[in-house]
């Protein structure tokens, strides 16, 4: 059971890449035009590590909607996985004594497959315990959000706009206006973005290791389900720095979701969305992955491309950016656990 899924996005006055203490982030690429390819020094770019983070929020919130198994961090919303024992306490996760002495012992003691039993953000995410050494590759990936290159337009688009304190009175000595919020500046951006991500929802529930399922089928149903779902507020720009301030004007242009339901062996990656041509691209390298491996295969697919089916093969057109993920998840038959 295999998931992937391409997106591109027209944002607009966003700073969701704020990871840094200067400015918005901006990364050197290639764009193929035309004439052949065009170097861009500095184009806006959100990190995958953003991406990632977000899914991680989305997910543990809908599994607990689904009554899934969570760890305290990921309950209150930490997307820590495995963090050192010595930096937790009772206080600060918000628990009981029993539960933080068993999960301390989990974090120090434990092996993959109590781990993964324990919470669904160490079986999706991944973890890396450093002391004794313990790893699992995360099972959901995702590029970097790049922008996609628009005839005529420069990239990249950006201005930086100073945020003023709000005084209400007028203060009646001099230390307190030092004390007040100073004026800070924010870079905000405009574009047309993309960005691709996989989910091997084959391994949920299994330990690497030991290549053993660790816990039941309708909790491990009701993993990938939640894995899938928090892929929705995603769509619509719901990631990233500043939401609180600066929630981005977002439109979905394009969206395509790739699943199967046979596949062991994990996808390919899509063809990132920066491209022109991407999707015709996707397109005949997905018909090849279930070709050579004589799986079935769904392409589902928002703003782009048309309706076939051939053999295995499908390419159905939905109305609405959601919708894509919808039918995967009701395609995988996970919509009633």
């Amino acid at each position: 059971m295999q998931f992937a899924l391409t997106a591109k996005l027209l944002i607009n006055m966003h700073d969701l890449n704020n990871e840094r203490a200067e400015e918005i982030r901006r990364v050197p690429l290639i764009f193929q035009t035309k004439d052949g390819y065009r170097l861009v020094s500095e184009a806006v770019a959100v990190s995958g590590v953003m991406l990632k983070h977000w899914h991680a929020v989305y997910l543990a919130r809908r599994a607990e909607e689904l009554g899934v198994k969570l760890c305290p961090l990921c309950r209150r919303g930490e997307a820590i996985r495995v963090p050192p024992p010595d930096a937790l306490s009772i206080e600060w996760l918000h628990t009981d004594e029993k539960t933080f002495e068993k999960y301390v012992k989990c974090l120090k003691e434990g092996t993959e497959e109590s781990l993964i039993e324990l919470c669904v953000g160490e079986d999706v995410h991944g973890f890396l315990r450093t002391e004794p050494t313990l790893r699992r590759e995360s099972l959901v990936k995702f590029s970097w959000l790049l922008p996609v290159c628009l005839e005529g337009i420069e990239i990249p688009p950006f201005r930086v706009i100073q945020h003023s304190r709000n005084i209400r009175e007028i203060p009646k000595e001099a230390g307190e206006l030092r004390r007040m919020q100073m004026p800070y500046p924010r870079s905000y951006a405009d574009g047309v973005y993309g960005f691709v991500s996989l989910c091997d929802l084959d391994l949920t529930g299994i330990a690497l290791t030991l290549r053993k399922q660790v816990i039941d089928d309708n909790e491990r149903k009701r993993r990938q389900r939640a894995a899938l779902e928090a892929f929705i507020p995603m769509l619509t720009g719901a990631f990233g720095a500043s939401l609180a301030r600066s929630l981005p004007a977002v439109k979905p242009l394009e969206v395509v979701a790739i699943v199967s339901k046979e596949a062991k062996i994990g996808f390919p990656a899509p063809v990132h969305p920066m491209y022109e041509d991407y999707f015709q691209l996707n397109e005949r390298l997905f018909r090849s992955f279930a070709k050579e491996f004589n799986v079935d295969l769904l392409i589902c697919a928002y703003g782009i491309g048309q309706p076939i089916k051939e053999d295995k093969v499908e390419i159905k057109i939905v109305n609405d950016p959601a919708e894509t993920i919808v039918t995967a998840i009701e395609y995988l038959g996970l919509s009633k656990v």
